[in-house]
């Protein structure tokens, strides 16, 4: 665990910044040690539960997938939700951390850590990819239909897509994408904790040069994924805005995350006068932004297609709108019409266990909405029935069992490091932050 110099977790109450060299130190009492650190012995104690119960689905998973009809496809189907769930939220934080360092947001220092463990999942994210590949290339495609021979013969459309829908390619660009991503992830968070070490204020302006050509290879990254590992599930389909509804599905996931842990943190008695009203009131309104934000994004795909009337477009709402029609109504209501009305209040804003509680019911919309994406597709011209909620238990085992797994590895990474980068040379405005509107 990164050591915590004194000089910035016992000292004084002003939270002034002190220069020694090209260091920075701020004495405050909000940044007292055990204000800002949890016990490493306790992170066995939370995050193996989450681990095993991870496990345990993921076995369940692949009974099913070794027993039920079409279970391979229904099973990987599930486990594909999650991990497309938690790959999201993960480059989520990773825009956000590097847009606050573009923008220089005093206010975000307190928050910063919190969106730097989550990045930092970028390795586990890789490893829940490799199953995925590994089927989907010696199985010729049990999600991905693109890969098998048998069913693009004669096809015109894929043929004209074959330059880019082929599994050599595919595997280069998915390298591609978890290298960019590990590299960005590992500078960062190396850049953050060095600091914690050192206080050399340098160091912040190393992670915001490190951002500025970042978000420019993350933003082409993020929307080709996309592409890939979702639109693709069918390959006739194609929307220019995919990769954009994405992306704001992540950064809306990763802020739910946060709030999230955040209130977790702040009911363990953790971040007392570090994380305040101020700090719940600017992640509600980045909530509530990015929820319209998401609205927008969604309707303007839905509106363009159904205006231009191509049928390899409209078939995937015609899907959705006929089969899937309720859980369509709980995605709009879930994803845009409760936050709206629920974060829209300044009062409810400001407080901490609220977003907290309102953040882990948007993570679950999440969920659904990848879910929504993925699960039509799987008994898409199939001979096998779709089970419907009979099968629900496979979709609770594979998507249930990633999430798990990915939180129990979370949970570590957030015990092993200090809650906030308490040596940050923006930490003494973001402790002092006030919204005024």
């Amino acid at each position: 665990m990164t050591s915590i110099p004194a000089g910035a977790s016992d000292q004084g109450a002003g939270a002034k910044p002190g220069h020694v060299g090209e260091s920075v130190v701020v004495s405050s009492e909000a940044l007292r040690r055990e204000n800002i650190t949890l016990d490493p012995s306790n992170a066995a104690r939370i995050s193996l539960p989450f681990l095993g119960v991870g496990g345990l689905l993921l076995i369940v998973a692949i009974v099913a997938a070794v027993t039920q009809p079409n279970g391979l496809k229904h099973a990987l189907g599930a486990y594909h939700v999650g991990f497309m769930s938690v790959l999201a939220i993960t480059l989520g934080a990773m825009f956000w951390t590097m847009v606050m360092y573009l923008v220089n947001a005093g206010w975000f220092g307190p928050l910063r850590r919190q969106f730097e463990n989550i990045f930092t999942m970028v390795g586990v994210c890789a490893a829940l990819f490799v199953p995925i590949l590994a089927i989907e290339l010696f199985s010729s495609g049990v999600l991905f239909k693109w890969m098998n021979p048998e069913v693009t013969a004669g096809d015109v459309i894929y043929d004209v897509k074959a330059p880019f829908l082929n599994s050599p390619f595919f595997i280069v660009r998915a390298v591609i994408y978890f290298v960019v991503w590990g590299v960005l992830a590992y500078r960062l968070s190396s850049l953050s904790l060095e600091q914690d070490r050192t206080g050399d204020r340098w160091l912040t302006q190393k992670a915001r040069y490190t951002s500025g050509w970042g978000v420019l290879l993350f933003a082409l990254t993020t929307a080709f994924a996309g592409f890939d590992w979702l639109m693709t599930l069918d390959y006739h389909f194609f929307s220019t805005m995919w990769g954009v509804y994405f992306f704001a599905g992540g950064a809306f996931g990763s802020l739910a995350l946060v709030a999230t842990q955040l209130g977790l943190l702040r009911r363990a008695g953790r971040l007392d006068g570090v994380v305040t009203e101020e700090h719940s009131h600017d992640l509600g309104k980045l909530l509530f932004g990015f929820s319209v934000f998401w609205a927008y994004i969604a309707f303007s795909q839905y509106f363009l297609i159904y205006y231009s009337n191509i049928p390899e477009e409209t078939a995937f709402y015609l899907a959705r709108m006929q089969d899937w029609l309720p859980l369509t109504i709980v995605i709009v209501a879930g994803h845009f019409v409760f936050p709206f009305f629920v974060l829209l209040p300044r009062p409810l804003k400001r407080r901490a266990g609220w977003i907290g509680v309102v953040g882990a019911l948007l993570l679950l919309v999440h969920l659904l909405d990848t879910t929504w994406v993925v699960r039509p597709m799987i008994y898409l011209k199939s001979e096998a029935p779709d089970p419907g909620l009979a099968g629900m238990w496979i979709d609770i085992a594979g998507t249930g069992g990633v999430v798990c797994v990915y939180l129990g590895f979370l949970i570590r990474r957030v015990f092993s490091v200090p809650l906030v980068a308490f040596n940050d040379p923006r930490i003494a405005r973001g402790l002092g932050h006030k919204n005024y509107v």
